[in-house]
């Protein structure tokens, strides 16, 4: 079986894990800042929007973000059942 050969960004849109502290993807960025105690977490989201509108002229976008998309459900499906 031949593998498709794909761009070295493909499927890096959102970060890797979200979680406290920085993470970052090639368009969204993620800082979780958690305060000492029983305060509530404060989420900070960025968007590259250059790099958003980047993206979205390449031909593998929409495969791009459908994976992106299906990473970002099954980390949210792993960490809301353990």
């Amino acid at each position: 079986m031949n593998a498709i050969k794909h761009k070295e960004c493909f499927g890096t849109i959102f970060p890797k894990q979200i979680g406290v502290g920085e993470q970052a993807g090639k368009v969204f960025s993620v800082r979780i800042d958690a305060p000492p105690g029983m305060m509530r977490a404060r989420p900070n989201t960025q968007t590259d929007i250059g790099q958003w509108d980047d993206c979205q002229q390449c031909p593998e976008f929409e495969s791009c973000y459908a994976l992106c998309l299906a990473k970002l459900a099954l980390q949210t499906a792993v960490t809301t059942n353990y």
